[in-house]
Parts: C-alpha cells; sequence; structure tokens
C-alpha cells in the first residue's frame, strides 16, 4: 500500500507539467483462503476468509468474508487410499462480531502429525471452496548454538541450528519471532520466514545459520515446520509474487493448492524453541 501511495503522490505531484491519463481495469474479485494448521499452537490453527482488493478501490472495510461454513475433517489413510469420516469434522466459527471478521477458528481442534486434513467453505453466495493438507512429523533440534559480536556500542546476536533431513523429499517453512511471549497468533504476526527445500542437502545434517543480527538480550521464538510438497510451491509463489515491485509489475502466478480460491490450506508439522540471546 505504501508504494501504490507513493506512486500517486508523483502522478499528482506532476501534473502542474502535464496532465496524466492512467488507464488500469479493475481487478476481478476473487476469494482468497490462508488455511493454518498444525500439531502444536492453537492459536495457529484458522482459517482466514478475504476478497482480493481493487487496487484503485482499496476499502479495506469491505475486504473480509463472514458468513461462510466451513470445516476441517481429519482423515485417515490405509494403503494409497484416504478416507474422511464425517464423526471427524469440526467447524471453523467466524469472528463476524468481533474486530477480526473474516477469521474462523475451533479453540478445541488441535491437529495430529502424520494426519490428512480435509478443509470445505460453503460461502453465502452458493460458492465452494475445498482444500486438502497434511501434517508431517516435525524434525527434533540435535543442537543450537548462539554467538555475539561487538558492533560499536551494541553487541550483535546470531543462532546457529542443526537436524536431521531424512532420505524423502522434505519441505520446510521457517518463521522467527522476537518476542518474550511464545504465543504467535497468526503467522503475519512474526518478522522473518523462510521457505526451502532438501535439493541440494538431503539425508544428512541440515544446518540454518542466521545472517541477519539480532540485538544482545533478545527473546527469538523459533517455528521450523515441515509442509507438504504442494503448500511449499505456493509459499515460495507467495514470496515471489510479494516481492514483484507493485501492481504494474510484471505478474507473477501464485500456484494454490484449493479449489474455488486463491490461497493455501497448510498443515504445519512445528518444532519450536525459544532463545534468549545472551
Amino acid at each position: 500500500m505504501f508504494f501504490i501511495s507513493a506512486l500517486f503522490m508523483w502522478a499528482l505531484g506532476s501534473s502542474c507539467e502535464k496532465q496524466i491519463d492512467i488507464k488500469v481495469p479493475a481487478s476481478i474479485e476473487e476469494i482468497v483462503v490462508e488455511a493454518s494448521i498444525n500439531q502444536r499452537f492453537g492459536s495457529l490453527n484458522y482459517v482466514v476468509i478475504t476478497k482480493t482488493i481493487d487496487y484503485f478501490k482499496p476499502d479495506l472495510s469491505l475486504n473480509a468474508v463472514s458468513g461462510a461454513t466451513v470445516y476441517i475433517t481429519e482423515g485417515n489413510v490405509a494403503g494409497t487410499d484416504t478416507f474422511y469420516d464425517v464423526a471427524n469434522r469440526r467447524q471453523f466459527i467466524d469472528l463476524a462480531d468481533t474486530l477480526l471478521p473474516g477469521i474462523y477458528i475451533n479453540p478445541s481442534f488441535m491437529g495430529k502429525a502424520g494426519k490428512p486434513y480435509l478443509l470445505e467453505i460453503a460461502l453465502k453466495d452458493g460458492r465452494k471452496v475445498n482444500g486438502k493438507t497434511f501434517i508431517p512429523v516435525p524434525v527434533v533440534f540435535d543442537s543450537i548454538h548462539t554467538w555475539f559480536e561487538k558492533n560499536n556500542k551494541d553487541t550483535n546476536a546470531y543462532f546457529y541450528l542443526q537436524w536431521k533431513d531424512g532420505p524423502e523429499q522434505n519441505n520446510y517453512r521457517m518463521a522467527l519471532w522476537k518476542n518474550v511471549d511464545s504465543n504467535l497468533t497468526g503467522w503475519g504476526i512474526a518478522n522473518r520466514f523462510y521457505t526451502f527445500d532438501d535439493e541440494f542437502i538431503n539425508n544428512t545434517e541440515r544446518p540454518f545459520q542466521s545472517i541477519n543480527p539480532y540485538r544482545y538480550g533478545d527473546t527469538l521464538n523459533i517455528y521450523l515446520s515441515q509442509i507438504g510438497r504442494k503448500e511449499f510451491i505456493f509459499w515460495n509463489s507467495f514470496r515471489n509474487a510479494a516481492n514483484n515491485g507493485g501492481p504494474f509489475a510484471t505478474p507473477v502466478s501464485v500456484t494454490s493448492n484449493i479449489n474455488g480460491a486463491i490461497g493455501s490450506f497448510t498443515g504445519y508439522g512445528i518444532a519450536y524453541k525459544q532463545l534468549i540471546l545472551r
């Protein structure tokens, strides 16, 4: 939004010299879904439903989609078949009467590592959205180290961690959150994200080292998640789109893993560690 505002301020400031007529067709409204489940943190089990915003009508108050019926069902795998029992179906309720419309939660829901899940959404206008995901078994940290470097009157703090990557294809998404509280109430609150796989480092000890420094004494929450391949492809394409340079740049395709909407249904197998950098 800041990029767009700056662009229009430049256009207005230039109008005294030459009138500029920008004709860009209005974007087509689409449904956007971010559905997140995991096996460890209840606050990270949620479904967010919104609509795409026209670049020239950025009314955020109309962005949330309320009144949808949302279910997530835990499944079972038998050989090559996956079954979803209606007895395991859990409804997620809209927070429509709060300051957070369009967010659907179920406080009693907790995912299980190694289980598949089905997402079903029915919108008030009759449109339907569905998707499937799987919560992988989380990794186990083998070692975690910290070190420090003097920087003028301050001290830079870094960390290094390591885990065992198995022979199968593994896909990772790491979120870093600098806060004394470990209760992350949405992935978007985290400070830094890294999405990577094991294409070049497979079936061996996998290292991760911080490059950008923190400050001595910071409390850092590390969420290292295993995710599915389709989910990895989505978050990779999302990162590329987010770095694309604004609405007038070359379009970048976001590869969704759900049907009937843009977005993702992601199962996170979370390994978590809180570090006090001192």
